[in-house]
């Protein structure tokens, strides 16, 4: 980062590394997850990483599988060291948001648990593959598929349009009940209906306290 003052190269550094804390594990590459960090090209990146390494402030971490190195950091090696000693994952189903944290790098996302995933809200009708709201289901470690869900505000309903599953996640018993007990939680639902029983018979219609 030569001809740059030290304070701007800190600025830097600071930007990168509270973007790295708020996805977990990012890599050294061009990213969504760099938007709008100014002037952090590739050279200024590279340098950052170098130095943020140098410094001890992330660490280097290999993932099965991919060529690409990932990196956390430091403080956070504690959470991936406890989840490597504790393999078995909370198996619960959880909506992601669009724009949470987690899934800023859509290219990682994808490269990681093999899910492509596009907001559609910008995107003309005719050309959506799924809808226009459609958020990633997350159960236990692995992305399994995408719901729209619409709140009907007025009437305080909460409308499950549709649900598609990943081909290569099989739905049994165990996500179809872990599924129903996902949408209660959503505090503006006074009662709830859906489409579950189109989709899948033994899922039936869930109506929040």
């Amino acid at each position: 980062m030569c001809g740059r003052p030290a304070a701007f190269n800190t600025i830097l550094s600071m930007f990168v590394l509270r973007r790295i804390g708020a996805v977990g594990l990012l890599w050294n590459r061009a990213s969504d997850a760099w938007l709008n960090i100014g002037g952090l090209k590739a050279e200024q990146r590279n340098e950052v990483f170098r130095q943020l390494l140098h410094e001890a402030r992330i660490v280097a971490v290999a993932v099965d599988q991919m060529k690409d190195m990932l990196y956390c950091r430091t403080e956070d090696l504690p959470l991936i060291e406890a989840v490597l000693q504790n393999p078995v994952p909370n198996l619960r189903c959880e909506l992601i948001a669009p724009l949470d944290n987690f899934i800023w790098d859509r290219k990682l996302i994808n490269e990681l648990f093999g899910f492509d995933y596009t907001w559609e809200i910008y995107t003309p009708a005719n050309k959506r593959k799924f809808g226009y709201y459609v958020l990633p289901l997350l159960y236990g470690e692995s992305l399994i598929g995408r719901a729209e869900v619409i709140a009907e505000r007025k009437a305080g309903t909460l409308v499950v349009k549709n649900i598609w599953y990943e081909k290569r996640h099989k739905v049994n018993k165990a996500i179809a009940n872990s599924s129903k007990q996902l949408f209660p939680k959503f505090r503006i639902v006074q009662r709830m209906r859906d489409d579950f029983d189109r989709v899948y018979a033994f899922i039936k219609i869930v109506h929040a306290n």
